[in-house]
């Protein structure tokens, strides 16, 4: 935040100096003699004097027209703050309702992506779990998957979850997410699926947004291969004769 804000400080004052002050002493010029002859002339001229000339007044000048620039990126800067928080505080408040109206044919709550609540260590086959509900969404028509929820919506976080990466946090979170679809269902596959993170009552969780494939997505686990789709508020796996109807009757696969 800090070097950001710094960011636009410098932005502002460069801006202020080198482009506010020749474009206003270029139209007070061209103001001055009766909007006559060319402004282009005018302004080319403000700007070699503002560059050239470092006395005094001109630098008192330069000062005012820098602080001036400043102002006005961080009212931007503000500004643009502002909007985030609304857009945040508008995508949370629909997460929460989609969380309140509980699992569905489009929504799903796990409790953990890979910590084992039972056996307290972590499990790769809650994993594969997970895997299997993103390809059922993937083969049908979409959906929200919710990690760090229970069963009955409550939550639950991801602190478990995280001291069992690497690279505990947010970031090694997705990244996990990101490798687990790479390797269980196809790297191709990661740009269908979308990671954000929010937090309610100090509890994190996260949120896939999920796109619906417009190929068959299977789910790579003990060299076979196995097809899901979404059906009411559950995954289920096709044998091969209903997953071949399946794909030809939905995915356009011929």
């Amino acid at each position: 935040m800090k070097s950001k804000l710094l960011l636009y400080i410098a932005i502002g004052f460069t801006f202020g100096i080198f482009l506010l002050q020749p474009l206003l002493i270029s139209l007070h010029m061209y103001d001055m003699q009766g909007d006559q002859g060319n402004w282009w002339a005018w302004l080319l001229t403000s700007y070699q004097q503002v560059v050239g000339s470092w006395d005094v007044d001109q630098a008192v000048t330069k000062l005012l027209f820098g602080l001036l620039g400043v102002t006005l990126a961080l009212l931007f800067m503000v500004r643009q703050k502002i909007f985030q928080l609304t857009g945040k505080r508008d995508k949370l408040e629909e997460i929460k309702e989609l969380i309140a109206a509980g699992e569905n044919q489009q929504v799903e709550f796990k409790s953990t992506l890979r910590w084992d609540l039972h056996q307290f260590k972590p499990n790769k086959a809650l994993e594969t779990v997970v895997a299997k509900t993103i390809a059922g969404f993937m083969n049908t028509s979409g959906g929200h998957l919710f990690i760090g929820i229970d069963d009955d919506g409550q939550l639950r976080g991801l602190q478990e979850d995280y001291a069992t990466l690497k690279k505990p946090g947010r970031d090694g979170f997705e990244q996990y997410i990101m490798e687990l679809i790479s390797n269980k269902l196809g790297t191709n596959l990661c740009t269908l699926v979308a990671v954000c993170f929010y937090k309610i009552e100090a509890y994190d969780f996260c949120h896939l947004a999920i796109k619906r494939a417009g190929s068959p997505v299977y789910l790579h686990d003990n060299d076979r291969s196995h097809f899901f789709v979404r059906t009411g508020n559950g995954t289920r796996e096709l044998d091969i004769p209903e997953a071949l109807d399946y794909i030809e009757e939905n995915l356009n696969v011929r």
